[in-house]
């Protein structure tokens, strides 16, 4: 962004450090890098009730600004933040605990529900999820089970059927029709395929409405405009997403 007011930096302290305070003396270079340590020390706790200013300014703020921008301003924040971590000597499990606190406390202001949407968890929480998922998928589920034996009975009822329909067909009056056993093994059959495809219908369903809709709702219930940030994404950058889902497969 071109042109901005002074924030956190003054217009000529900005330009200073991109020329690298290259048109300055010495004694002016170090008053101009004291006075922007102090800038930097009180624009650093300046987040602190900024943490719970309400989504609507921030909403406001960068309405704007395109997205690309917003992300590498983003992307130098946290480049800031992890310097400033590394430079004190300080964990990132510990910013994290102190962020999810502070976060606690700020959810109950009104206006701030993208607050519920962070996801701050440490590094050791990370990996215990991930092992912990990747157990539960590993897993053998009881109704994932329950599917295959279906599926396998709808296969072998499937055969008879097949190789029943073929005989039929080469049969010139008929073998359905002229053999009551074959015309009752068949009803049969139509009957296992039938119950044994319902029953993995209704598994499958349950498990879409138990781990895919019902989050869905929910997220939608507490936070709208979080429930289509995804669809608003694929408008906004289908070929990013695309490329996203090529990854993922």
């Amino acid at each position: 962004m071109t042109g901005r007011p002074a924030s956190l930096l003054t217009k000529t302290q900005r330009r200073r450090i991109r020329d690298e305070f290259e048109e300055l003396n010495e004694q002016q270079r170090r008053r101009d890098q004291r006075q922007i340590r102090e800038r930097i020390r009180a624009g650093a706790f300046d987040f602190e009730p900024l943490a719970a200013y309400p989504d609507r300014q921030f909403d406001l703020a960068f309405e704007d600004v395109p997205d690309d921008e917003v992300e590498a301003a983003l992307a130098n924040a946290t480049l800031f933040v992890e310097r400033l971590r590394v430079l004190e000597g300080i964990e990132r499990d510990a910013v994290v605990r102190r962020a999810r606190e502070a976060g606690a406390d700020a959810a109950a202001s009104d206006g701030t529900p993208s607050l519920d949407e962070l996801d701050l968890r440490t590094e050791t929480e990370i990996r215990r999820d991930a092992e912990r998922t990747v157990a539960e998928r590993l897993a053998p589920n009881r109704w994932d089970e329950r599917a295959d034996v279906l599926l396998k009975l709808a296969a072998a009822g499937a055969l008879p059927l097949f190789v029943v329909t073929l005989a039929n067909a080469a049969t010139a009056r008929g073998l359905i029709g002229e053999n009551t056993f074959v015309g009752i093994s068949v009803y049969l059959c139509v009957l296992v395929v039938a119950f044994a495809l319902t029953g993995v219908f209704l598994v499958k369903g349950a498990q879409t409405l138990k781990h895919d809709v019902l989050p869905w709702v929910r997220l939608l219930r507490r936070t709208p405009a979080g429930a289509f940030r995804g669809v608003v994404e694929w408008v906004r950058r289908p070929g990013a997403k695309l490329r996203q889902v090529w990854d993922e497969l």
